[in-house]
């Protein structure tokens, strides 16, 4: 799913620094751990969970407008920043299982691609012919 910001916002372009254009592009993703409510607290549900996050990334894209906007190639080639509230990809999983048993220093041998997947959209990092 895709989160965008909670208000509209005017499109437009910002061109990468010279230290962005020397550097090489980089996918970021976070991923949230909670615990399993117990029975006792059953204040919050995963659905419930969920739609808290899901709002907050929204009312946090319109302060931070630009993680919700698309890095493209313009008319030379060069990559762009387009500020148009794509939005970012929201996704949401359930595992049964223990973080002790996760590898989380080591996260391409046990977690690679399930927790934080490849991007979908976006710029990719070689210009296409």
């Amino acid at each position: 799913e895709t989160v965008a910001a909670v208000l509209p916002m005017q499109e437009h372009w910002l061109p990468q620094s010279n230290l962005d254009l020397l550097l090489p592009p980089v996918d970021v993703g976070v991923f949230f751990c909670y615990k399993k409510p117990t029975v006792a607290e059953n204040l919050f549900t995963f659905g419930s969970m969920v739609s808290v996050l899901k709002k907050a990334t929204a009312q946090t894209l319109v302060t931070y407008y630009v993680f919700a906007g698309e890095l493209v190639h313009n008319t030379v080639g060069e990559p762009e920043l387009l500020c148009n509230n794509r939005g970012v990809e929201f996704l949401e999983a359930f595992a049964d299982v223990e973080l002790r048993d996760l590898n989380l220093y080591n996260p391409d041998e046990s977690i690679e691609g399930k927790l934080v997947p490849k991007k979908k959209k976006g710029c990719s990092p070689s210009k296409s012919s």
